[in-house]
């Protein structure tokens, strides 16, 4: 597989097999987990106390790691002298990374929509409204973001993996203090809050843009 697209592409690809294979094991752990409350009914609400973890896992284990450990190893330096520009560099690794999450995020919310098929009379409940429509696809898009802009400015993994779950854990409370100060309807509610993600994701594509521009 060759060409101006292809090939950083497949590196990125070549380069992440780990951390998708990490997400694929949170993954599977959710499917274990609403088979679990399935067959249990007694164990009934475990998969609810779990619905808001796949995006501190994607920064923690994708975002973060992504272009701080290349940093660190100094492999980023190979993929910079070989005619690949390094923002040509940052949309390959991103958009691999970004096609991971947004497919892990699919396929959660499919078992959870299965484990949590109604609102429960209550559609803004933080379990059925973070695992149900645009919202959690746009959420996991900026812990990715996240991860990677501050790997890129710290450029040091382990400074960049605890910073970004605890921001991404901040964000996550922040949004449901505000859902419940605003108290709008389930759909306003939903697209202000991904029309909100996705401009943090731009906002913090940029700022990983920019740091890794300004390294010699």
């Amino acid at each position: 597989m060759t060409g101006p697209v292809a090939g950083p592409l497949w590196a990125a690809w070549r380069g992440q097999r780990a951390q998708a294979a990490a997400v694929a094991g949170v993954v599977l752990m959710y499917g274990a987990t609403v088979a679990v409350e399935r067959l249990e009914p007694d164990l009934s609400g475990l998969t609810q106390q779990l619905a808001g973890f796949l995006p501190g896992a994607i920064c923690l284990v994708w975002g973060a790691p992504l272009i701080a450990r290349e940093i660190e190893t100094g492999t980023h330096r190979l993929a910079w002298t070989q005619s690949l520009t390094r923002g040509r560099w940052l949309a390959a690794v991103l958009a691999t990374a970004a096609t991971g999450a947004l497919a892990a995020a699919a396929v959660l919310a499919a078992l959870l929509a299965w484990a949590l098929p109604s609102a429960g009379g209550d559609p803004m409940a933080w379990p059925y409204y973070e695992s149900h429509g645009p919202v959690p696809f746009a959420r996991v898009l900026f812990a990715l973001t996240l991860g990677v802009a501050l790997g890129a400015v710290t450029r040091h993994t382990r400074v960049a993996m605890p910073l970004s779950v605890l921001l991404a854990g901040i964000s996550q409370l922040a949004g449901r203090a505000l859902r419940g100060h605003l108290e709008l309807p389930y759909w306003p509610a939903q697209w202000i809050e991904t029309a909100s993600y996705l401009v943090l994701t731009l906002i913090l594509t940029g700022v990983a843009y920019l740091a890794i521009r300004r390294r010699a």
